[in-house]
């Protein structure tokens, strides 16, 4: 069993080596892989009007799921963004997101977010940032445990289907992982829309 100070360091490293990677392919074509991404996503995974799908403002060079929020929105998906918590390994909140060309103000740690009077929702779809994964569903991320423990909290009320979005060159065969780290239902890239096992 690798104990903590272990899992974080290989976490750190390996995390140190997928951001150079993801701002790599953001640099090279970002905006026209978002735009093949998305399309892989609807082609896999249809919304259902009236659903929530919790999405993500990008920041720096993570995968822009703006041009898939769209879509959905038009297609009568209710968007949500998350609002994190000033406490780090806190379940986020989500709050209702209409407008795409303006980023919503800067919240806890910088993220933009919506402010308090948004409508707060409660998604059926949550779309996931991430810095690495691999094909069970393990997800590397920024080390917050926001998602971790969002994922968990939900989950433990009704099901939700987590979305992992990343460009395709993030993926490594195995993701260094801990009893609190919660799996994906599916991961999203340029290449492929990928059904995540359950196998260890």
């Amino acid at each position: 069993m690798i104990v903590s100070d272990d899992l974080d360091a290989l976490k750190a490293k390996l995390r140190a080596k997928l951001k150079q990677r993801r701002a790599e392919a953001a640099a090279a074509n970002g905006a026209a892989i978002a735009e093949v991404a998305a399309t892989r996503f609807l082609e896999a995974l249809p919304v259902q009007a009236g659903q929530v799908v919790a999405g993500y403002w990008p920041l720096a060079d993570e995968l822009d799921p703006r041009p898939l929020l769209r879509q959905l929105q038009a297609c009568g998906a209710a968007i949500a963004l998350p609002v994190a918590q000033a406490e780090r390994a806190t379940p986020l909140e989500f709050r209702r997101w209409t407008d795409f060309g303006t980023a919503p103000p800067a919240g806890n740690w910088g993220i933009p977010a919506p402010e308090g009077d948004a409508d707060r929702l409660e998604p059926d779809i949550l779309l996931v940032p991430l810095v690495g994964f691999d094909k069970t569903g393990r997800r590397l991320g920024m080390g917050g445990g926001y998602y971790d423990a969002t994922l968990a909290a939900l989950r433990a009320v009704r099901p939700v289907l987590a979305v992992g979005y990343a460009f395709a060159v993030q993926q490594v065969p195995d993701v260094p992982h801990g009893e609190r780290d919660q799996r994906l239902d599916w991961i999203v890239t340029e290449r492929a829309a990928i059904p995540c096992g359950k196998q260890d």
